[in-house]
């Protein structure tokens, strides 16, 4: 597996949640967690369309920062809170953990920085954590799952090959949601960006910067595939 090359170290990374008892399982972008110096700030984002379409699907809260009325920021142990979603650094495994999400074990890295680049995803409360690269200088890499792949794809798991190129292209016909990102391998659909990234990938795409990716790990069950992207990104010089 490859292993991402310039870590890119974030002031804030978004929250999202998945609503795992709705029919469409829909994720949306609940909140986000800034760090300034050493403190972290979870905000969450009470005026969005995603945070109420989260309510109506049930959202609460993260479970340690309760959602109350008129408050939307917490800044007591956001940080320890969030952490216990990770392994803990002092495991047999851990080194195979970050291999598994494209980090070099002999890296450096904050566990700010770890949440963003892991997800966090734990299998049952439908949260995750992701990466803004929003002070990113020069080119970066992270990994992507690829959403809706087990219902969308084109290609059956078994015939998609490790370190296939895959395109981005963007899908503003879709009738669900008109910044929909599509993923191709070889002009087949393998299935989409999820939400959380789709102003990120806008955002280059827009720059007119260069965004290639490649399969770099499926995994799961028979009943749910799951694949892996290793996506490159790089700013066009003038």
């Amino acid at each position: 597996m490859r292993h991402i090359e310039h870590l890119v170290e974030p002031d804030r990374i978004l929250l999202s949640w998945q609503a795992l008892a709705s029919k469409n399982r829909s994720r949306f972008v609940v909140g986000e967690l800034v760090r300034k110096g050493d403190k972290v700030t979870l905000r969450y984002f009470t005026d969005s369309e995603d945070f109420q379409q989260a309510i109506a699907d049930g959202f609460t809260g993260y479970p340690a920062f309760q959602i109350q009325q008129g408050v939307m920021q917490y800044d007591s142990q956001v940080l320890d809170a969030f952490i216990r979603r990770l392994p803990p650094r002092s495991r047999s495994d851990f080194s195979r953990y970050l291999e598994l999400r494209g980090l070099n074990p002999e890296a450096e890295i904050s566990d700010f920085a770890l949440l963003g680049y892991s997800g966090a995803k734990l299998p049952d409360d439908g949260f995750e954590l992701i990466h803004t690269f929003d002070n990113a200088d020069g080119a970066f890499e992270f990994i992507v799952e690829v959403a809706g792949f087990r219902h969308e794809s084109e290609v059956p798991v078994d015939d998609i090959p490790l370190e296939a190129n895959v395109s981005f292209t963007p899908e503003p016909s879709n009738t669900f949601d008109d910044r929909a990102i599509r993923i191709e391998l070889n002009g087949r659909k393998l299935g989409y960006v999820d939400r959380g990234r789709l102003d990120l990938f806008h955002r280059h795409l827009q720059a007119g910067h260069r965004l290639t990716g490649e399969v770099t790990r499926k995994n799961g069950t028979p009943a749910r595939p799951l694949l892996y992207i290793y996506t490159r990104v790089v700013p066009v010089t003038h």
